[in-house]
């Protein structure tokens, strides 16, 4: 008897012991002399499994499902977990309930998701574009592509303001525990603007301005007075071209006399928000896509 191949597949020496007609006690002695321990009642029970274990498919019980509205439900479920991935288990199942006027588990709800194959990812986010850009976007790639823009003397730059405490205005808490929805803030939370640019070249240094300042055009001035022409000459020698929105402070007359008398070549970024501000004060309601 190979006894490294007991070490393999031991119940397979069990099956012809059996087809010699050898004993479960002879059996149970001969396993031992080779170093394994296992009685005749287990065995018996090895034995008598079938050689093929078949899973029988998944029918939903009377007292969950019934299995003729079972299609509708799992429909259902499927829609809208391809209208929100992100839904709730108890908003499914308060949908369930209004609909069908079922009153299940969890259990089911899971069972389904198994069925058609929805599993659950870790979230990964990304910058978002709206809609109504997305199309004017891609169309600019493509010219630029066209044009084999590298953009290698371009330096883009924006401020920002950040604050220390975060100010999320929506939570994600379950309906049993609304207590949690009642967080601690800071009234005046400390906060700083930011400026700063990235290029080809690398970045630019950062200004960083009190919370409580106001960046209008003589601050802007002096912004890239201290934290730009220097660079900019050290680094592109007077051939970059700086990009910025078309803010108040980017716009200002002042703004545009420095930049003209430094010979600062610009190049605007289409700035919205003023015109959305008038399409909500003449037409009125919200802005969609």
């Amino acid at each position: 008897i190979n006894i490294q191949g007991l070490d393999k597949c031991w119940k397979d020496f069990l099956v012809g012991w059996q087809d010699e007609g050898i004993s479960y006690e002879e059996m149970s002695t001969r396993c031992a002399n080779m170093g394994h321990t296992i009685s005749s009642r287990a065995i018996s029970r090895l034995l008598s499994l079938p050689l093929e274990i078949t899973k029988e498919p998944y029918t939903p019980r009377a007292t969950t499902i019934p299995p003729v509205i079972y299609h509708e439900v799992k429909q259902y479920i499927i829609d809208l977990y391809d209208e929100d991935d992100e839904v709730q288990m108890s908003e499914i199942l308060l949908g369930v309930e209004r609909k069908f006027g079922l009153r299940v588990s969890e259990y089911p709800i899971d069972r389904i998701r198994k069925e058609a194959g929805l599993g659950a990812l870790n979230t990964r986010y990304g910058h978002s574009v709206r809609e109504a850009n997305r199309l004017p976007r891609v169309n600019w790639c493509k010219l630029k592509q066209e044009e084999r823009a590298t953009f290698r003397h371009h330096v883009f730059t924006d401020e920002r303001m950040v604050q220390l405490d975060p100010n999320s205005r929506i939570v994600w808490v379950h309906s049993t525990a609304r207590h949690r929805r009642i967080k601690s803030a800071f009234k005046h939370p400390q906060k700083v603007m930011i400026w700063g640019g990235i290029s080809w070249k690398g970045v630019t240094p950062l200004t960083i301005f009190n919370g409580t300042c106001r960046v209008d055009g003589p601050e802007y001035c002096k912004v890239l007075r201290d934290g730009y022409i220097d660079w900019e000459k050290e680094t592109y020698h007077g051939k970059a071209k700086l990009v910025q929105d078309n803010a108040r402070c980017h716009t200002a007359r002042l703004t545009r006399e420095y930049l003209e008398r430094e010979e600062i070549e610009v190049a605007y970024i289409r700035h919205i928000h003023c015109q959305m501000e008038r399409v909500i004060e003449e037409e009125g309601g919200p802005v969609k896509d």
